[in-house]
């Protein structure tokens, strides 16, 4: 029995999430059930499955992780072929009986901001989540400890036309998105996007720097306050890492998964071209 470790693509629009759940369609069902079908798993507690994280509905990934065992040499591709597009392997690597991706040295989370936001401002505000903080304010649950560290931040204002220009010659202008990579090696429920709400408020002006300071030091008196989530679907989990544990990115799997995402970039062309034509044709009415 060998256990492996690999790494998930998946664009979130069309799931209900990771976690499983009834009569919903989630990655985590698809995964085990394509992985039932190829004969690379059949109970869950026998082949120890497990995951490194729970995205909500809509959030992507270019890094998730899952484990399990078996007594079936893992084919990527075999599985990709039978998984739908808009799931796939990316990479896999040989661990240990007793790893668990829950576990990780590093998670990577990528949020897009299209507002015309300063950035020097977003960058202040940055500073000063770096680091450990009681992060209470920043999570829809009650756990245990709510102390988390973040290790760095880094925000880069990024032209996506440059990208795709070659395959879509035609395609209009885009706002260019504001990248916020946020680093740690793990984050509460919620976390990332309630930051991300706070780093908004302050770029416009709604909140100051002393206002963050309170929320990442709040008195245990104080009830917790109440941040809005950004929403889901501008949230990717770009890449998980563990000490020791060296992925291969399988280069067939990678250039699919991009064509997948070419192609529906075409579809959600087409989408924004009729849109556009309805639009003008509304105005010319007047």
């Amino acid at each position: 029995m060998k256990r492996t470790a690999l790494k998930i693509g998946y664009i979130g629009t069309n799931f209900h999430g990771f976690q499983r759940q009834p009569d919903l369609r989630t990655v985590e069902e698809e995964l085990i059930y394509h992985l039932r079908k190829l004969n690379y798993i059949d109970d869950l507690k026998k082949s120890r499955f497990r995951i490194a994280g729970r995205t909500d509905a809509g959030v992507h990934s270019l890094g998730n992780v899952i484990s399990f065992q078996s007594e079936k040499e893992v084919r990527v591709n075999e599985i990709n072929n039978s998984l739908p597009d808009d799931i796939q392997i990316l990479a896999s690597a040989p661990v240990r009986y007793a790893f668990k991706p829950r576990y990780a040295q590093m998670r990577q989370y990528r949020y897009m901001l299209f507002q015309d936001l300063d950035v020097d401002k977003l960058n202040e505000c940055a500073e000063l989540f770096k680091g450990t903080h009681n992060f209470t304010n920043f999570t829809k649950r009650f756990q245990k400890t709510t102390t988390r560290t973040i290790e760095d931040i880094k925000i880069n204002r990024v032209d996506l036309n440059d990208c795709h220009k070659k395959e879509f010659p035609n395609l209009h202008d885009t706002i260019s998105p504001i990248f916020v990579d946020i680093y740690g090696e793990s984050f509460l429920w919620n976390m990332v996007r309630k930051m991300m709400r706070v780093f908004v408020d302050v770029a416009i002006g709604k909140m100051d720097l002393d206002d963050v300071e309170r929320l990442l030091n709040p008195d245990g008196e104080e009830p917790r306050a109440y941040i809005k989530v950004m929403e889901a679907e501008y949230l990717i989990l770009m890449d998980i890492q563990y000490d020791g544990i060296k992925f291969k990115y399988d280069d067939y799997a990678c250039e699919r998964f991009r064509r997948n995402l070419v192609d529906s970039l075409s579809d959600l062309q087409k989408r924004y071209a009729i849109r556009e034509s309805m639009i003008k044709s509304l105005q010319d009415l007047h």
